[in-house]
């Protein structure tokens, strides 16, 4: 018994939280995470709305004084874009290989 009414209010959670969001952009961006580990699914979620611990977000928020990398010399902003071309996370990813 307790696990119908469980499933059935789980159900219906659901259905409720679809129904607010249905129409946000950012649900359709974000629909293939639920099945991931949290925290790959954490890291993914920040990364995709743009709320992160990258210099660009922090720099926003008023926490560094400037949007660059502060690792590399590209003089490029800090975002999940340059996460990819960023020469000291290359030497790093390349080392542990």
């Amino acid at each position: 018994m307790k696990a119908l009414i469980r499933r059935e209010f789980q159900t219906s959670r659901c259905n409720e939280l679809k129904a607010r969001t249905k129409e946000k952009q950012w649900t359709v961006a974000l629909s293939d995470i639920p099945d991931w580990p949290r925290i790959e699914a954490v890291a993914e979620f920040r990364l995709r709305t743009g709320h992160d611990c990258l210099a660009k977000h922090l720099h926003r928020l008023g926490v560094y004084t400037r949007p660059t990398c502060p690792l590399c010399n590209l003089q490029e902003e800090m975002e999940k874009t340059h996460l990819i071309r960023c020469p000291a996370l290359k030497a790093t990813t390349d080392s542990e290989r």
